[in-house]
């Protein structure tokens, strides 16, 4: 690893969960999901808005890579909330990169037809730590756990456009 490793923050935003995945240059350190209870309202999107902030402050990241959403699978909230963390990204000068499902799956399976499935099964064979999170998602009825694994996505690749 570098004397001073590219820091870099994934973030899935969700409305009921939030994924994350922390990584040092593309050494992944920390990854979760944050649940965020309660019907949406300005007090949860101020909660949301501060779980990133001291998701931010902890880690320090130099980069945060946000889901691009699409427009006919999000909500107005939804889409105010991403709109937020780029803000709040912004304003703390880092540097910020959007991705969608489709160029992430494109990116980690290229040449494949690919789905949201492939990608977490690829991801594991790159960090195999995340073995038990997959078997999580695979019993689980909520597919939450896929949250967390587009934010590692998320930040991998930011780390590999950043890189170059």
């Amino acid at each position: 690893m570098r004397k001073n490793p590219l820091k870099i923050l994934g973030i899935n935003p969700g409305t009921r969960y939030l994924g994350f995945a922390y990584f040092e240059d593309n050494d992944l350190f920390d990854w979760g999901i944050k649940a965020i209870n309660g019907k949406w309202s300005k007090r949860k999107k101020e909660k949301v808005t501060e779980i990133i902030s001291l998701l931010i402050e902890h880690y320090r990241p130099r980069a945060v890579s946000v889901k691009k959403l699409h427009p006919s699978r999000s909500s107005p909230n939804l889409t105010c909330l991403a709109e937020k963390i780029v803000c709040l990204a912004k304003k703390k000068r880092l540097k910020v990169r959007r991705y969608s499902v489709g160029e992430l799956e494109s990116f980690f399976c290229p040449g494949k037809k690919a789905n949201r499935r492939k990608l977490t099964k690829q991801l594991v064979t790159i960090y195999p730590a995340l073995c038990h999170e997959l078997k999580k998602e695979k019993a689980s009825k909520n597919s939450y756990h896929l949250r967390m694994f587009e934010a590692v996505a998320l930040g991998l690749a930011c780390f590999h456009q950043l890189n170059r």
